[in-house]
Protein backbone atom coordinates (compact mmCIF):
# COMPACT_ATOMS: atom_id res chain seq x y z
CA UNK A 1 0.00 0.00 0.00
CA UNK A 2 1.40 3.23 -1.18
CA UNK A 3 0.77 6.63 1.31
CA UNK A 4 0.49 7.31 4.65
CA UNK A 5 -1.58 5.04 7.22
CA UNK A 6 -5.30 6.00 7.08
CA UNK A 7 -6.83 7.87 10.27
CA UNK A 8 -9.98 6.32 11.77
CA UNK A 9 -12.66 8.47 11.85
CA UNK A 10 -12.51 8.71 15.61
CA UNK A 11 -9.04 10.69 15.15
CA UNK A 12 -10.09 12.66 12.58
CA UNK A 13 -13.00 14.35 14.66
CA UNK A 14 -10.56 14.14 17.63
CA UNK A 15 -8.15 16.43 15.47
CA UNK A 16 -11.17 18.51 14.29
CA UNK A 17 -12.64 18.90 17.50
CA UNK A 18 -9.19 20.72 18.74
CA UNK A 19 -9.41 22.98 15.76
CA UNK A 20 -12.69 24.03 16.20
CA UNK A 21 -13.17 23.96 20.00
CA UNK A 22 -10.18 26.35 19.64
CA UNK A 23 -11.78 28.66 17.36
CA UNK A 24 -15.72 28.15 18.54
CA UNK A 25 -16.09 31.55 19.77
CA UNK A 26 -14.35 33.04 16.70
CA UNK A 27 -17.06 31.22 13.94
CA UNK A 28 -20.09 29.93 15.16
CA UNK A 29 -22.67 28.88 12.85
CA UNK A 30 -25.25 31.15 11.46
CA UNK A 31 -28.19 32.46 9.56
CA UNK A 32 -30.21 35.28 8.05
CA UNK A 33 -33.57 37.33 8.39
CA UNK A 34 -35.12 39.74 10.90
CA UNK A 35 -38.51 40.45 11.73
CA UNK A 36 -39.75 43.06 14.34
CA UNK A 37 -43.64 44.31 16.05
CA UNK A 38 -44.05 47.31 17.77
CA UNK A 39 -47.81 47.49 19.75
CA UNK A 40 -49.88 50.26 19.34
CA UNK A 41 -48.50 52.31 21.83
CA UNK A 42 -44.98 53.19 19.84
CA UNK A 43 -47.05 53.95 16.69
CA UNK A 44 -48.88 56.69 14.90
CA UNK A 45 -51.74 54.92 14.30
CA UNK A 46 -52.54 53.55 17.96
CA UNK A 47 -52.00 49.85 16.06
CA UNK A 48 -49.38 47.67 16.11
CA UNK A 49 -47.14 47.60 12.66
CA UNK A 50 -44.96 44.59 11.82
CA UNK A 51 -42.04 44.22 9.38
CA UNK A 52 -39.96 41.22 8.33
CA UNK A 53 -37.53 40.89 5.62
CA UNK A 54 -35.90 36.87 5.27
CA UNK A 55 -32.69 36.38 3.44
CA UNK A 56 -31.39 33.79 1.35
CA UNK A 57 -29.30 33.11 -1.45
CA UNK A 58 -29.00 35.95 -4.35
CA UNK A 59 -31.75 34.42 -6.76
CA UNK A 60 -33.63 35.30 -9.84
CA UNK A 61 -36.48 34.51 -9.72
CA UNK A 62 -36.36 34.80 -5.90
CA UNK A 63 -37.81 31.66 -4.04
CA UNK A 64 -40.46 33.78 -2.66
CA UNK A 65 -44.03 34.55 -4.48
CA UNK A 66 -46.51 36.87 -3.64
CA UNK A 67 -50.06 35.90 -3.55
CA UNK A 68 -53.42 36.11 -2.29
CA UNK A 69 -55.96 33.07 -1.46
CA UNK A 70 -59.25 33.20 -0.46
CA UNK A 71 -61.71 30.98 0.38
CA UNK A 72 -65.58 30.38 2.17
CA UNK A 73 -64.31 31.59 5.78
CA UNK A 74 -61.12 32.90 5.38
CA UNK A 75 -58.33 34.53 3.48
CA UNK A 76 -54.77 35.01 3.49
CA UNK A 77 -51.90 37.37 1.19
CA UNK A 78 -48.68 37.13 1.64
CA UNK A 79 -45.25 35.22 0.55
CA UNK A 80 -45.22 31.86 0.05
CA UNK A 81 -42.27 29.54 -0.49
CA UNK A 82 -42.65 28.65 -4.06
CA UNK A 83 -44.25 25.15 -3.92
CA UNK A 84 -45.25 25.58 -0.13
CA UNK A 85 -48.60 24.76 1.16
CA UNK A 86 -48.73 27.67 3.13
CA UNK A 87 -48.01 31.44 3.84
CA UNK A 88 -44.91 31.76 6.37
CA UNK A 89 -45.23 35.68 5.62
CA UNK A 90 -48.71 37.18 5.74
CA UNK A 91 -51.95 38.22 7.21
CA UNK A 92 -55.48 37.22 7.41
CA UNK A 93 -57.29 40.93 7.37
CA UNK A 94 -57.09 40.60 11.35
CA UNK A 95 -53.01 39.37 12.23
CA UNK A 96 -50.02 39.63 10.51
CA UNK A 97 -46.85 37.27 11.06
CA UNK A 98 -43.14 37.13 9.94
CA UNK A 99 -40.46 34.81 10.20
CA UNK A 100 -36.86 34.35 10.92
CA UNK A 101 -34.55 31.07 11.08
CA UNK A 102 -35.07 29.82 14.35
CA UNK A 103 -31.40 27.79 14.44
CA UNK A 104 -32.27 25.58 17.47
CA UNK A 105 -30.41 21.74 17.16
CA UNK A 106 -32.86 19.19 16.13
CA UNK A 107 -30.04 17.32 14.81
CA UNK A 108 -26.85 14.99 15.82
CA UNK A 109 -24.38 12.74 14.88
CA UNK A 110 -23.36 9.57 16.86
CA UNK A 111 -20.28 7.24 16.61
CA UNK A 112 -21.70 3.52 15.89
CA UNK A 113 -19.63 0.56 16.56
CA UNK A 114 -20.37 -1.90 14.27
CA UNK A 115 -20.80 -5.88 14.99
CA UNK A 116 -18.36 -8.21 13.07
CA UNK A 117 -21.58 -9.40 10.69
CA UNK A 118 -21.16 -5.46 10.03
CA UNK A 119 -25.08 -4.91 10.26
CA UNK A 120 -25.58 -4.49 13.74
CA UNK A 121 -24.37 -1.59 16.13
CA UNK A 122 -23.15 -1.84 19.91
CA UNK A 123 -25.21 -0.41 22.49
CA UNK A 124 -24.47 1.05 26.21
CA UNK A 125 -24.77 -2.03 27.86
CA UNK A 126 -22.36 -4.14 25.35
CA UNK A 127 -25.02 -5.51 23.45
CA UNK A 128 -25.45 -5.52 19.70
CA UNK A 129 -28.43 -4.48 17.65
CA UNK A 130 -29.38 -5.73 14.42
CA UNK A 131 -29.61 -3.02 11.90
CA UNK A 132 -32.39 -2.07 9.29
CA UNK A 133 -30.64 -2.50 5.54
CA UNK A 134 -32.88 0.05 3.41
CA UNK A 135 -32.57 -0.68 -0.23
CA UNK A 136 -33.01 2.53 -2.19
CA UNK A 137 -33.13 2.54 -6.22
CA UNK A 138 -33.04 5.95 -7.87
CA UNK A 139 -33.94 6.11 -11.69
CA UNK A 140 -31.74 7.68 -13.99
CA UNK A 141 -33.23 8.45 -17.31
CA UNK A 142 -30.98 6.84 -20.10
CA UNK A 143 -28.80 4.67 -17.52
CA UNK A 144 -29.33 2.12 -15.44
CA UNK A 145 -31.07 2.43 -12.06
CA UNK A 146 -28.28 3.49 -9.00
CA UNK A 147 -29.34 0.98 -6.26
CA UNK A 148 -27.96 2.20 -2.45
CA UNK A 149 -27.86 0.35 0.97
CA UNK A 150 -28.79 2.10 3.98
CA UNK A 151 -28.05 0.91 7.10
CA UNK A 152 -30.13 2.14 9.77
CA UNK A 153 -29.59 1.92 13.40
CA UNK A 154 -31.36 2.19 16.36
CA UNK A 155 -30.52 6.00 16.06
CA UNK A 156 -30.90 6.81 12.29
CA UNK A 157 -29.78 5.96 9.24
CA UNK A 158 -25.54 5.35 8.96
CA UNK A 159 -24.84 8.80 6.57
CA UNK A 160 -20.69 7.99 6.00
CA UNK A 161 -19.36 5.14 3.51
CA UNK A 162 -17.87 2.26 5.88
CA UNK A 163 -13.76 1.64 5.33
CA UNK A 164 -12.74 -1.68 5.25
CA UNK A 165 -11.41 -2.42 8.86
CA UNK A 166 -12.62 0.55 10.81
CA UNK A 167 -15.42 -0.47 12.59
CA UNK A 168 -16.77 3.10 13.26
CA UNK A 169 -19.14 4.79 11.19
CA UNK A 170 -21.64 8.10 11.54
CA UNK A 171 -25.47 7.74 12.14
CA UNK A 172 -28.04 10.93 11.73
CA UNK A 173 -30.79 11.32 14.39
CA UNK A 174 -32.73 14.27 13.45
CA UNK A 175 -36.38 15.09 14.42
CA UNK A 176 -37.36 15.84 11.10
CA UNK A 177 -36.49 12.04 10.49
CA UNK A 178 -39.37 10.77 12.85
CA UNK A 179 -42.79 10.78 11.37
CA UNK A 180 -44.28 13.77 13.34
CA UNK A 181 -47.75 15.15 12.34
CA UNK A 182 -47.58 18.71 11.15
CA UNK A 183 -49.68 21.76 11.38
CA UNK A 184 -48.07 24.94 12.05
CA UNK A 185 -49.11 27.70 9.53
CA UNK A 186 -51.89 25.73 7.85
CA UNK A 187 -53.92 26.25 10.66
CA UNK A 188 -52.27 29.33 11.96
CA UNK A 189 -53.34 31.42 8.69
CA UNK A 190 -57.40 31.54 9.97
CA UNK A 191 -56.44 32.67 13.44
CA UNK A 192 -58.44 35.45 15.15
CA UNK A 193 -55.93 35.59 18.23
CA UNK A 194 -52.43 34.87 19.51
CA UNK A 195 -53.38 32.13 21.41
CA UNK A 196 -55.37 30.34 17.96
CA UNK A 197 -51.92 31.09 15.91
CA UNK A 198 -49.57 29.65 18.27
CA UNK A 199 -51.99 26.19 18.63
CA UNK A 200 -51.08 24.57 15.23
CA UNK A 201 -47.58 24.99 15.63
CA UNK A 202 -47.30 22.85 18.47
CA UNK A 203 -47.54 20.19 15.39
CA UNK A 204 -44.26 21.81 13.61
CA UNK A 205 -41.58 19.08 13.35
CA UNK A 206 -40.06 21.31 10.10
CA UNK A 207 -37.76 24.40 9.69
CA UNK A 208 -37.03 25.97 13.14
CA UNK A 209 -38.45 29.58 13.18
CA UNK A 210 -38.65 32.58 15.18
CA UNK A 211 -42.84 33.88 14.53
CA UNK A 212 -43.25 37.37 15.34
CA UNK A 213 -47.11 38.09 15.33
CA UNK A 214 -49.16 41.33 15.81
CA UNK A 215 -53.58 41.68 14.97
CA UNK A 216 -55.84 44.55 15.23
CA UNK A 217 -56.32 43.65 18.26
CA UNK A 218 -53.21 45.80 19.49
CA UNK A 219 -51.96 42.06 20.85
CA UNK A 220 -47.82 41.58 19.50
CA UNK A 221 -46.56 38.00 19.74
CA UNK A 222 -43.64 36.08 19.62
CA UNK A 223 -43.09 32.45 19.75
CA UNK A 224 -39.89 30.06 18.76
CA UNK A 225 -41.18 27.05 16.80
CA UNK A 226 -39.81 23.42 15.21
CA UNK A 227 -39.01 20.20 17.22
CA UNK A 228 -35.97 20.48 20.07
CA UNK A 229 -34.79 16.96 21.44
CA UNK A 230 -33.92 16.65 24.83
CA UNK A 231 -30.75 15.06 25.03
CA UNK A 232 -29.83 12.18 27.80
CA UNK A 233 -25.87 13.79 27.58
CA UNK A 234 -23.90 16.42 25.53
CA UNK A 235 -24.85 19.03 23.79
CA UNK A 236 -24.89 17.63 20.12
CA UNK A 237 -21.88 19.65 18.90
CA UNK A 238 -19.58 16.96 17.90
CA UNK A 239 -20.40 13.22 17.14
CA UNK A 240 -21.12 11.31 20.32
CA UNK A 241 -20.23 7.48 20.83
CA UNK A 242 -23.80 6.22 20.11
CA UNK A 243 -22.60 3.14 23.34
CA UNK A 244 -21.90 5.87 25.48
CA UNK A 245 -24.32 5.28 28.89
CA UNK A 246 -25.99 8.57 28.37
CA UNK A 247 -25.84 9.00 24.92
CA UNK A 248 -28.89 9.36 22.98
CA UNK A 249 -32.90 11.43 23.02
CA UNK A 250 -35.35 11.17 25.71
CA UNK A 251 -38.31 9.94 24.06
CA UNK A 252 -39.97 13.30 24.47
CA UNK A 253 -38.90 16.20 22.90
CA UNK A 254 -39.27 19.40 24.64
CA UNK A 255 -42.76 20.25 25.19
CA UNK A 256 -44.12 23.05 23.99
CA UNK A 257 -45.25 25.25 26.33
CA UNK A 258 -41.82 25.30 27.65
CA UNK A 259 -40.21 26.71 24.49
CA UNK A 260 -39.81 30.66 24.39
CA UNK A 261 -42.63 32.96 23.70
CA UNK A 262 -44.35 36.06 24.83
CA UNK A 263 -47.83 38.57 23.99
CA UNK A 264 -49.28 41.26 25.03
CA UNK A 265 -49.83 44.97 24.06
CA UNK A 266 -48.03 45.32 27.35
CA UNK A 267 -44.96 43.46 25.43
CA UNK A 268 -44.26 46.82 23.20
CA UNK A 269 -41.98 45.29 20.81
CA UNK A 270 -40.39 41.87 19.81
CA UNK A 271 -37.56 41.40 17.43
CA UNK A 272 -35.41 38.75 16.46
CA UNK A 273 -32.64 38.10 13.80
CA UNK A 274 -30.93 34.86 14.44
CA UNK A 275 -30.01 35.43 17.64
CA UNK A 276 -30.14 33.49 20.70
CA UNK A 277 -33.73 33.25 22.63
CA UNK A 278 -33.58 34.97 25.76
CA UNK A 279 -33.92 32.01 28.57
CA UNK A 280 -33.66 31.49 32.19
CA UNK A 281 -31.28 28.67 34.35
CA UNK A 282 -33.13 25.47 34.03
CA UNK A 283 -34.60 26.35 31.07
CA UNK A 284 -34.54 23.54 27.90
CA UNK A 285 -31.10 23.42 26.10
CA UNK A 286 -32.28 24.41 22.82
CA UNK A 287 -28.79 24.61 21.40
CA UNK A 288 -24.97 26.95 20.40
CA UNK A 289 -26.04 27.86 16.73
CA UNK A 290 -27.10 30.97 17.26
CA UNK A 291 -25.94 34.28 15.34
CA UNK A 292 -24.19 36.76 17.06
CA UNK A 293 -26.76 39.81 18.27
CA UNK A 294 -25.16 42.47 16.92
CA UNK A 295 -28.68 42.63 13.98
CA UNK A 296 -30.74 42.65 16.95
CA UNK A 297 -29.17 44.88 19.06
CA UNK A 298 -29.40 47.42 16.58
CA UNK A 299 -33.34 46.85 15.79
CA UNK A 300 -34.21 46.85 19.35
CA UNK A 301 -32.01 49.87 19.63
CA UNK A 302 -33.64 51.96 16.98
CA UNK A 303 -37.21 50.42 18.38
CA UNK A 304 -36.61 52.15 21.65
CA UNK A 305 -34.81 55.12 20.86
CA UNK A 306 -38.47 57.11 19.59
CA UNK A 307 -42.27 56.66 19.25
CA UNK A 308 -44.30 57.33 16.22
CA UNK A 309 -43.37 54.58 14.14
CA UNK A 310 -45.39 54.30 10.57
CA UNK A 311 -44.76 51.94 7.39
CA UNK A 312 -42.32 53.88 6.06
CA UNK A 313 -40.19 54.40 8.73
CA UNK A 314 -40.23 51.17 9.36
CA UNK A 315 -39.64 50.27 5.40
CA UNK A 316 -36.45 52.55 6.07
CA UNK A 317 -35.16 50.73 9.09
CA UNK A 318 -35.08 47.77 6.71
CA UNK A 319 -32.36 49.44 4.85
CA UNK A 320 -30.29 50.42 7.54
CA UNK A 321 -26.59 49.40 7.40
CA UNK A 322 -25.63 50.56 10.85
CA UNK A 323 -22.39 48.74 11.46
CA UNK A 324 -22.54 47.87 15.67
CA UNK A 325 -19.71 45.99 15.50
CA UNK A 326 -17.73 48.74 14.33
CA UNK A 327 -18.79 50.93 17.23
CA UNK A 328 -18.13 48.38 19.66
CA UNK A 329 -14.34 48.30 18.10
CA UNK A 330 -13.82 52.04 16.96
CA UNK A 331 -11.94 53.05 19.73
CA UNK A 332 -9.56 50.38 19.99
CA UNK A 333 -8.83 50.92 16.11
CA UNK A 334 -8.63 54.66 16.15
CA UNK A 335 -6.59 54.26 19.06
CA UNK A 336 -3.38 53.30 16.90
CA UNK A 337 -0.29 55.32 15.84
CA UNK A 338 1.66 53.76 13.43
CA UNK A 339 4.22 55.03 11.32
CA UNK A 340 3.26 52.85 7.99
CA UNK A 341 1.43 55.86 5.42
CA UNK A 342 -0.60 53.43 4.05
CA UNK A 343 -2.04 52.30 7.65
CA UNK A 344 -2.51 56.12 8.31
CA UNK A 345 -4.88 56.33 4.99
CA UNK A 346 -6.90 53.37 6.44
CA UNK A 347 -6.86 55.27 9.74
CA UNK A 348 -7.74 58.49 8.26
CA UNK A 349 -11.12 56.79 6.32
CA UNK A 350 -12.12 54.91 9.11
CA UNK A 351 -11.67 58.16 11.55
CA UNK A 352 -14.15 60.06 9.16
CA UNK A 353 -16.61 56.91 8.46
CA UNK A 354 -20.24 57.39 10.24
CA UNK A 355 -19.91 53.37 10.59
CA UNK A 356 -22.39 52.60 7.52
CA UNK A 357 -21.59 49.85 5.30
CA UNK A 358 -23.08 51.69 2.39
CA UNK A 359 -22.20 50.73 -1.58
CA UNK A 360 -20.15 53.93 -1.81
CA UNK A 361 -18.46 54.34 1.28
CA UNK A 362 -15.18 53.48 0.75
CA UNK A 363 -14.03 53.76 4.84
CA UNK A 364 -16.88 50.25 4.96
CA UNK A 365 -14.39 48.47 2.27
CA UNK A 366 -11.76 49.17 4.00
CA UNK A 367 -13.46 48.07 7.42
CA UNK A 368 -14.78 44.61 5.61
CA UNK A 369 -11.25 43.40 3.92
CA UNK A 370 -9.31 44.41 7.55
CA UNK A 371 -12.01 42.05 9.03
CA UNK A 372 -11.80 39.45 6.67
CA UNK A 373 -7.62 39.70 6.97
CA UNK A 374 -7.37 39.88 10.90
CA UNK A 375 -10.28 36.49 11.09
CA UNK A 376 -8.03 34.93 8.58
CA UNK A 377 -4.76 35.46 10.92
CA UNK A 378 -6.69 34.82 14.26
CA UNK A 379 -7.60 31.52 12.63
CA UNK A 380 -4.56 30.68 11.63
CA UNK A 381 -2.64 31.32 14.84
CA UNK A 382 -4.90 29.14 16.27
CA UNK A 383 -5.66 26.13 14.03
CA UNK A 384 -2.76 26.06 12.00
CA UNK A 385 -4.10 22.82 10.23
CA UNK A 386 -7.71 23.68 9.97
CA UNK A 387 -7.85 27.43 9.30
CA UNK A 388 -9.61 26.97 6.17
CA UNK A 389 -12.11 24.97 6.87
CA UNK A 390 -12.68 27.37 10.23
CA UNK A 391 -13.25 30.10 7.56
CA UNK A 392 -16.09 27.93 5.55
CA UNK A 393 -14.02 25.82 3.05
CA UNK A 394 -15.06 22.21 2.75
CA UNK A 395 -18.59 21.13 3.21
CA UNK A 396 -21.43 19.05 1.95
CA UNK A 397 -23.25 21.24 0.50
CA UNK A 398 -23.29 21.89 -3.38
CA UNK A 399 -20.71 24.63 -3.53
CA UNK A 400 -18.40 22.79 -0.84
CA UNK A 401 -18.44 25.64 1.97
CA UNK A 402 -19.53 25.07 5.80
CA UNK A 403 -21.10 27.49 7.57
CA UNK A 404 -18.11 27.57 11.06
CA UNK A 405 -17.22 31.03 9.87
CA UNK A 406 -20.58 32.83 10.29
CA UNK A 407 -20.12 34.11 13.81
CA UNK A 408 -16.50 35.09 13.14
CA UNK A 409 -16.82 39.16 14.47
CA UNK A 410 -18.67 38.84 17.80
CA UNK A 411 -15.16 37.42 19.11
CA UNK A 412 -12.72 39.34 16.56
CA UNK A 413 -14.32 42.56 18.39
CA UNK A 414 -13.46 40.75 21.94
CA UNK A 415 -9.62 40.21 20.70
CA UNK A 416 -9.27 43.75 19.42
CA UNK A 417 -10.31 44.91 22.60
CA UNK A 418 -8.53 43.08 24.80
CA UNK A 419 -5.43 42.24 23.24
CA UNK A 420 -5.20 38.80 25.21
CA UNK A 421 -0.88 38.37 25.33
CA UNK A 422 0.66 35.06 23.27
CA UNK A 423 -1.78 35.47 20.53
CA UNK A 424 0.43 36.66 17.60
CA UNK A 425 4.18 36.85 17.93
CA UNK A 426 4.00 41.15 18.03
CA UNK A 427 1.83 43.37 19.83
CA UNK A 428 -1.86 43.66 18.87
CA UNK A 429 -1.28 47.09 17.53
CA UNK A 430 1.42 45.95 15.41
CA UNK A 431 -0.69 43.44 13.51
CA UNK A 432 -3.74 45.20 13.23
CA UNK A 433 -2.06 48.35 11.62
CA UNK A 434 -0.33 45.83 9.41
CA UNK A 435 -3.74 44.33 8.38
CA UNK A 436 -4.66 48.07 7.48
CA UNK A 437 -1.82 49.01 5.21
CA UNK A 438 -2.20 45.51 3.71
CA UNK A 439 -5.96 46.39 2.60
CA UNK A 440 -5.28 50.01 1.28
CA UNK A 441 -1.95 48.85 -0.69
CA UNK A 442 -4.69 45.88 -1.91
CA UNK A 443 -7.36 48.32 -2.74
CA UNK A 444 -4.74 50.84 -4.49
CA UNK A 445 -3.03 48.10 -6.70
CA UNK A 446 -6.52 46.23 -7.93
CA UNK A 447 -8.72 48.94 -7.79
CA UNK A 448 -7.70 52.42 -8.21
CA UNK A 449 -5.65 55.15 -6.75
CA UNK A 450 -7.56 56.47 -4.38
CA UNK A 451 -10.78 56.21 -1.88
CA UNK A 452 -12.96 57.84 -5.33
CA UNK A 453 -12.49 53.92 -6.50
CA UNK A 454 -13.08 52.24 -3.28
CA UNK A 455 -17.24 52.01 -2.80
CA UNK A 456 -17.65 48.89 -0.67
CA UNK A 457 -20.57 48.17 -3.16
CA UNK A 458 -18.93 48.49 -6.11
CA UNK A 459 -16.58 45.99 -5.44
CA UNK A 460 -18.73 43.10 -4.95
CA UNK A 461 -21.55 43.90 -6.61
CA UNK A 462 -24.81 41.64 -6.29
CA UNK A 463 -26.01 39.34 -8.85
CA UNK A 464 -28.88 37.33 -8.81
CA UNK A 465 -28.40 34.23 -10.64
CA UNK A 466 -31.01 31.87 -11.79
CA UNK A 467 -30.51 28.38 -9.96
CA UNK A 468 -30.87 26.44 -13.55
CA UNK A 469 -29.06 28.40 -15.60
CA UNK A 470 -27.33 30.86 -13.96
CA UNK A 471 -23.56 29.76 -14.68
CA UNK A 472 -24.50 28.39 -18.31
CA UNK A 473 -22.35 30.14 -20.73
CA UNK A 474 -24.85 31.42 -23.52
CA UNK A 475 -28.30 31.06 -21.16
CA UNK A 476 -26.47 32.48 -17.61
CA UNK A 477 -26.62 36.16 -19.14
CA UNK A 478 -30.44 35.81 -20.48
CA UNK A 479 -31.67 34.83 -17.07
CA UNK A 480 -29.37 36.46 -14.22
CA UNK A 481 -29.83 39.68 -13.14
CA UNK A 482 -27.06 42.68 -12.15
CA UNK A 483 -24.72 43.18 -11.17
CA UNK A 484 -25.60 45.93 -9.24
CA UNK A 485 -24.22 47.58 -6.18
CA UNK A 486 -24.93 46.30 -2.92
CA UNK A 487 -24.27 47.34 1.09
CA UNK A 488 -24.31 45.62 3.90
CA UNK A 489 -22.52 42.85 5.51
CA UNK A 490 -23.58 39.90 7.67
CA UNK A 491 -24.50 42.06 10.46
CA UNK A 492 -26.24 44.74 8.95
CA UNK A 493 -30.00 44.36 9.11
CA UNK A 494 -30.04 45.30 5.20
CA UNK A 495 -28.16 41.88 4.90
CA UNK A 496 -24.95 41.32 2.57
CA UNK A 497 -22.92 38.54 3.63
CA UNK A 498 -19.94 36.89 2.17
CA UNK A 499 -17.96 34.38 2.83
CA UNK A 500 -14.60 35.19 4.49
CA UNK A 501 -12.16 32.98 1.49
CA UNK A 502 -14.19 34.68 -0.75
CA UNK A 503 -15.03 38.26 0.77
CA UNK A 504 -15.36 40.17 -2.58
CA UNK A 505 -17.81 37.30 -4.30
CA UNK A 506 -21.28 37.99 -4.88
CA UNK A 507 -23.07 38.16 -1.25
CA UNK A 508 -24.67 35.07 -0.05
CA UNK A 509 -27.71 36.65 1.51
CA UNK A 510 -29.49 39.02 0.70
CA UNK A 511 -33.22 40.66 2.08
CA UNK A 512 -35.13 38.90 -1.13
CA UNK A 513 -38.33 40.06 0.39
CA UNK A 514 -39.26 43.27 2.54
CA UNK A 515 -42.81 43.18 3.89
CA UNK A 516 -44.22 45.79 6.25
CA UNK A 517 -48.01 45.15 7.82
CA UNK A 518 -49.47 47.99 9.07
CA UNK A 519 -52.25 46.75 11.39
CA UNK A 520 -54.37 50.13 11.33
CA UNK A 521 -55.14 48.95 7.74
CA UNK A 522 -53.74 45.47 6.23
CA UNK A 523 -55.18 46.54 2.92
CA UNK A 524 -51.88 49.25 3.01
CA UNK A 525 -49.29 46.46 3.88
CA UNK A 526 -46.58 46.92 1.30
CA UNK A 527 -44.09 43.94 -0.16
CA UNK A 528 -41.21 44.25 -2.64
CA UNK A 529 -39.26 41.13 -4.58
CA UNK A 530 -35.60 41.16 -5.06
CA UNK A 531 -36.48 40.64 -8.95
CA UNK A 532 -40.03 39.79 -9.84
CA UNK A 533 -42.90 37.01 -9.79
CA UNK A 534 -42.18 35.56 -13.19
CA UNK A 535 -39.62 32.89 -13.62
CA UNK A 536 -40.02 33.75 -17.80
CA UNK A 537 -37.04 36.20 -18.22
CA UNK A 538 -39.51 37.15 -21.55
CA UNK A 539 -42.20 38.61 -19.09
CA UNK A 540 -42.28 41.87 -17.73
CA UNK A 541 -42.54 40.38 -14.32
CA UNK A 542 -39.08 38.95 -13.99
CA UNK A 543 -37.30 42.09 -12.62
CA UNK A 544 -39.70 44.97 -12.30
CA UNK A 545 -39.38 44.81 -8.67
CA UNK A 546 -35.74 45.23 -8.57
CA UNK A 547 -35.31 48.89 -9.35
CA UNK A 548 -37.84 49.42 -6.16
CA UNK A 549 -36.06 46.78 -3.88
CA UNK A 550 -33.01 48.75 -4.48
CA UNK A 551 -34.64 51.94 -3.62
CA UNK A 552 -36.05 50.94 -0.60
CA UNK A 553 -39.71 51.21 -2.49
CA UNK A 554 -42.26 48.75 -2.41
CA UNK A 555 -45.82 48.07 -3.86
CA UNK A 556 -49.33 47.29 -2.43
CA UNK A 557 -51.03 44.54 -3.65
CA UNK A 558 -54.98 44.95 -3.44
CA UNK A 559 -56.55 43.17 -0.47
CA UNK A 560 -60.49 44.10 -1.03
CA UNK A 561 -62.37 42.10 -3.15
CA UNK A 562 -63.62 45.12 -5.24
CA UNK A 563 -60.02 46.46 -5.72
CA UNK A 564 -58.88 43.50 -7.07
CA UNK A 565 -61.35 43.11 -9.65
CA UNK A 566 -61.12 46.62 -10.44
CA UNK A 567 -57.10 46.46 -10.69
CA UNK A 568 -57.17 42.66 -12.37
CA UNK A 569 -55.00 42.54 -15.62
CA UNK A 570 -55.87 39.08 -16.52
CA UNK A 571 -57.71 36.17 -15.24
CA UNK A 572 -57.78 32.60 -15.84
CA UNK A 573 -61.01 30.58 -14.60
CA UNK A 574 -60.58 27.15 -13.48
CA UNK A 575 -64.30 25.61 -13.62
CA UNK A 576 -64.77 22.19 -12.80
CA UNK A 577 -66.83 20.07 -15.66
CA UNK A 578 -65.65 21.73 -18.27
CA UNK A 579 -63.67 20.71 -21.72
CA UNK A 580 -60.78 18.68 -21.01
Amino acid sequence: MWGPAPRSPRTLLDLLGRDIAALHDVFPRGGGSNNWAVAGTKTASGKPLLANDPHLGPTAPPPWHLAHLRAPGWEVMGASLVGAPSFPIGHNGFAAWGVTAGLTDNTDLFLETLGPDGASVREADGSFTPCTRVREVIRVKGRPDVVEEVLETPRGPVITPLLDGIPEAVSLRAVWLDPLPADGFLGAMKARSFADFRRPFARWPLLPLNVVYADAGGTVGYQLIGQVPRRKGGHGLLPRPADHPDSGWEPEHVPFEEMPHLSGPAAGSVATANGAPHQLPGDPFLGLDFVDGYRTAVIREELAGRDGWDAAAFAELQQSVRSKPWEEVRAAVLSLTPDDPDAREALALLRDWDGRVAADSAAAAVYELAVVELCTRVAKAKAPNGWAVALGATGLDADGHNLFADRRVGHLVRLVNDQPDGWFARPWADEVADVLAGVVRRLRREYGPGPAYWGWGHLRPLRLGHPLFGKHKLLGPAFNLGPVPHGGDQNTIAQGACRPLDPLGVPQNIPNLRAVFDLADLGRSTFVLAGGQSGNPLSPHFADQLPPWQAGEAITPPWAQDQVIREAKEVLRLIPGGPS
